[in-house]
């Protein structure tokens, strides 16, 4: 019979506390990546939504400027939005002149913190015939 070779103290495997730092280390990269995730997902449904928040102010604003100017309607307008976030839009429109109006508008979104209110305002004026699209 042969005698089996002699084991040597170093196997050439890791040791206990080798893995285990190991696992630390990368469970710790694990729960620094997911909070990053979890923020750049956040960041982004509120560009998303301040997008959006964008593009109403601006159809709002073309609405009003649209409208004749004999159909603007002095005083505040105010609707809830509940879709694909939650807020205000408030239409404000004041008499500068007899032939002057101001129009303010206002999104407010609510529920989002990263979120804040776009106003905006423009002047609209009534030109010298009274019909600035020339249709009559």
């Amino acid at each position: 019979m042969r005698d089996l070779p002699p084991v040597s103290a170093k196997t050439g495997g890791f040791t206990l506390v080798e893995v285990l730092v190991s696992m630390t280390l990368l469970s710790v990269g694990s729960v620094a990546l997911a909070s990053m995730l979890v923020r750049a997902t956040r960041l982004a449904g509120a560009a998303a939504a301040n997008s959006y928040q964008t593009a109403m102010v601006s159809a709002e604003v073309s609405r009003y400027d649209a409208t004749p100017f004999e159909l603007l309607i002095v005083g505040t307008t105010c609707t809830s939005i509940t879709s694909p976030f939650q807020g205000t839009r408030c239409t404000t429109v004041n008499t500068v002149s007899a032939k002057v109006k101001q129009v303010t508008v206002v999104v407010s979104p609510s529920g989002n913190p990263l979120l804040h209110p776009i106003t905006t305002s423009f002047t609209r004026s009534l030109s010298g015939n009274g019909n600035p699209l020339k249709t009559e």
